[in-house]
């Protein structure tokens, strides 16, 4: 089934729902930018777009190689962004552009920007080198497409590895519920399913423009021993995340860094078929030769259920079943297969056995419960929930969901309000459960306490439709909350479920 048509049938089940130390020479002066404005622009074809990254995209070496971008330039000074965790730990770390000349760093001048997982290196050099150019506009597109460009952890010399460029579609907005995992964002705002690698760690997400339009983080995955190789090895289980620009922006202008940088802030054109068939080409998904683990399998898997080949996804999964019987990020990407295929009992069953074998792995419960709630179980997703916050109390996207249920489908104001409040407290600035406690305070007729909660909401997510519906019922306070005034409606109730996860389908 196209992901695509799947996901419409149920968007009406989600809810739209340290100390900073400058060096000197960056608070001499604000940042500054050209900014262009115009229409769209057309995208590029992908080998385009491969080659402009090419240019900015440099290898960030040290223990733990990771990956940067060239944003700025001052005079034979340039300025790399990457991920902070990259350069968490005082280490020797040096810059390695295209030419393969390597720029040593000076830590102590390393700019680590608060609350997020960012931060800015310099080096100088009297050559010349390419600037990325920013993009900061209105991403949330429906599934726009997207490049990460970045050097994967290699032992090699830089002139024998070869730099990742990887395809894929940037999440809409509207479903990021369904794919947020770590509750401590760090200016996670972006989720994709571009295939990334260990070493992307600060790589650049660009748009069909070939502009910089946030910085790659991490993506989903655990670490497992295999006793067979006596090895520790990483497996993926899930999508990539990253930050906005904008974030960055943002930051760089309230310390007032002294930044040169092309910023443009409008969105390309859709692609043209012609465009999106040069994406096919890095869509390849190499043949099997000599795979052995069950990690290699269950990481191909991974990589074939975000391409949304799932009939050769699950027989990855299986394979690696078949070498490790309790293997269970096999088994939970196994239930995530299913899920995606229809197939919600054997899904269930699937994530059912991942939790018999890790207990504490939440992500099989949560997306469990994500399942049962599409399938009108409340009850049992209720309890999958609860199993969430028992291993991973600081969830805020779970007792979201959590206060949902207890409002929908067991009208427990009083409980439901305590989840609400709970995902408040973790996530401050998460809209969707101010609403949802405004519009529970709404049905228990506490007026203003539901106004006050609604304006809060409406600080957060200016002209929001639904807070707004919500603040014009309560111009009607003296209405029962059943008035035909203002009631939420079916859309309203339905997308405060949460549908079964599923990679958006790349080309279509």
């Amino acid at each position: 089934m196209n992901f695509k048509n799947y996901l419409w049938t149920f968007v009406n089940l989600l809810f739209p729902i340290q100390p900073l130390f400058l060096t000197s020479s960056l608070l001499l002066f604000p940042s500054t930018a050209i900014v262009l404005m115009q229409p769209a622009a057309q995208a590029l074809m992908a080998d385009e777009i491969n080659q402009i990254a090419t240019e900015f995209t440099v290898l960030i070496d040290s223990i733990n190689p990771a990956s940067g971008v060239i944003i700025s330039q001052n005079k034979n000074t340039y300025y790399v962004l990457t991920a902070k965790h990259v350069v968490e730990t005082q280490d020797e770390y040096a810059v390695i552009t295209k030419d393969g000349e390597r720029h040593k760093i000076d830590y102590q001048r390393i700019i680590k920007l608060p609350g997020v997982d960012l931060a800015l290196l310099e080096f100088r050099s009297q050559k010349k080198y390419q600037i990325a150019s920013l993009a900061d506009y209105d991403y949330q597109a429906e599934f726009r497409h997207i490049f990460v460009s970045g050097w994967p952890a290699s032992r090699l010399p830089f002139a024998e590895r070869e730099r990742l460029f990887s395809p894929g579609l940037l999440i809409n907005q509207d479903y990021e519920l369904a794919f947020i995992k770590d509750p401590v964002s760090n200016g996670y705002e972006l989720f994709y399913n571009n295939i990334t690698e260990l070493g992307l760690s600060g790589a650049p997400i660009l748009d069909t423009q070939g502009r910089v339009i946030g910085i790659h983080g991490a993506s989903e995955g655990t670490k497992i021993y295999d006793e067979k190789s006596n090895s520790v090895e990483r497996v993926s289980i899930g999508f990539s995340y990253g930050i906005p620009i904008n974030t960055f922006l943002q930051l760089a202008d309230k310390f007032n860094m002294r930044l040169n940088f092309q910023l443009e802030n409008f969105p390309p054109l859709p692609l043209t078929q012609k465009e999106a068939f040069s994406i096919e080409a890095y869509l390849k998904v190499p043949e099997t030769t000599d795979i052995s683990s069950a990690a290699a399998w269950a990481n191909r898997g991974n990589h074939l259920y975000r391409l949304e080949k799932f009939e050769e996804a699950l027989i990855a999964f299986e394979r690696a079943i078949k070498i490790r019987e309790n293997f269970y990020p096999a088994w939970y990407g196994k239930g995530n297969v299913l899920s995606a295929l229809g197939r919600h009992d054997r899904a269930i069953d699937a994530y059912q056995k991942t939790v018999k074998i890790k207990p504490d792995f939440y992500l099989a419960w949560r997306d469990k419960g994500a399942l049962l709630t599409y399938l009108d179980r409340p009850h049992d997703a209720l309890i999958s929930f609860n199993q969430v916050i028992r291993y991973k109390p600081d969830d805020f996207v779970v007792w979201y969901l959590r206060g949902n249920i207890l409002t929908i489908h067991f009208r427990e104001y009083k409980q439901a309000i305590a989840a609400y409040d709970k995902a408040i407290q973790l996530k401050s600035d998460f809209v969707d459960a101010w609403l949802g406690k405004g519009e529970v305070l709404y049905r228990l007729e506490r007026y203003q306490e539901a106004r006050e909660v609604a304006q809060q909401a409406l600080k957060l997510k200016p002209n929001d439709p639904e807070i707004s519906s919500l603040l014009n019922a309560l111009d009607e306070r003296n209405l029962p909350p059943d008035s035909v005034e203002w009631r939420p409606n079916q859309n309203q109730v339905e997308r405060r479920n949460y549908p079964p996860r599923r990679p958006p389908n790349l080309l279509w």
